[in-house]
């Protein structure tokens, strides 16, 4: 009875464990380097230029956006205007399952993509050097095209199996052959920019779960075990009996 006990116990403990392990965390990004994610800024002025790290800003209410230009061209905002943004989350030693991006603002359109990384190599935190163009043969991984988000919460429908440390999110739509587009499209074709389709978003919170170690190993007797462990113990009783 002891040996059910135990078991049942051991049971609802890894239950308990499991689910603890799947509750989904929402991270509010407030562009403080003291408190994970860390957010960092990327641009390229194209597709086939080199990446290159800009500065981030937060504004209360609305979210965290990517700078570095100037007054007239969206400083305020991750945009893809006059060059292409993109915000990095980086979860440092955790590994994360993203589910939602919320939107705090938007300007004109607001559509986002979404990448991971997901190589073999393991990744520096830095994109210096890249091109959008080649981010998926360099380790990165297509989430997802995410159109019209305004400023609501989109759900990213990642596959359940995809853990991340490091994380972008860009402005517009995104091509694994060309890289950055409007997010636009018509009749399968992406749109070309205009001043319509211009993305300006500031991202304000993101949600999901971190991935958890293995629960502690924990032995278990074999069922021989316990038969020849239940033999030795009548055993004993037939021998005190025949004492008595």
């Amino acid at each position: 009875m002891n040996y059910i006990v135990k078991k049942f116990v051991l049971g609802t403990a890894l239950a308990v464990w499991g689910s603890c392990a799947l509750a989904a965390t929402t991270w509010t990004l407030d562009n403080k380097s003291s408190t994970a994610p860390i957010e960092t800024g990327w641009k390229a002025s194209n597709n086939s230029s080199s990446i290159y790290a800009t500065s981030t800003g937060y504004w209360a209410g609305s979210g965290v956006g990517v700078g570095g230009e100037s007054s007239s061209d969206g400083q305020h905002s991750l945009d893809n205007k006059s060059g292409y943004e993109m915000l990095m989350l980086n979860f440092g030693t955790e590994s994360v399952h993203l589910d939602s991006v919320s939107l705090g603002w938007t300007q004109t359109d607001s559509d986002i993509f979404v990448l991971a990384y997901t190589g073999a190599t393991p990744f520096t935190g830095s994109l210096a050097g890249a091109t959008y163009a080649s981010l998926l043969s360099n380790g990165w991984s297509l989430v997802g095209n995410y159109a019209n988000v305004g400023s609501n919460t989109v759900q990213l429908n990642a596959a359940a199996s995809l853990y991340s440390s490091f994380w972008l999110i860009g402005a517009g739509g995104f091509d694994g052959t060309l890289g950055v587009t409007s997010g636009d499209k018509s009749n399968g074709s992406w749109q070309s920019f205009t001043s319509s389709r211009y993305d300006y978003v500031k991202v304000a919170a993101v949600s999901g779960t971190v991935k958890q170690p293995p629960p502690p190993a924990t032995h278990v007797p074999e069922p021989g075990s316990l038969a020849l462990a239940g033999a030795a113990f009548l055993g004993i009783l037939g021998i005190r009996r025949k004492r008595d």
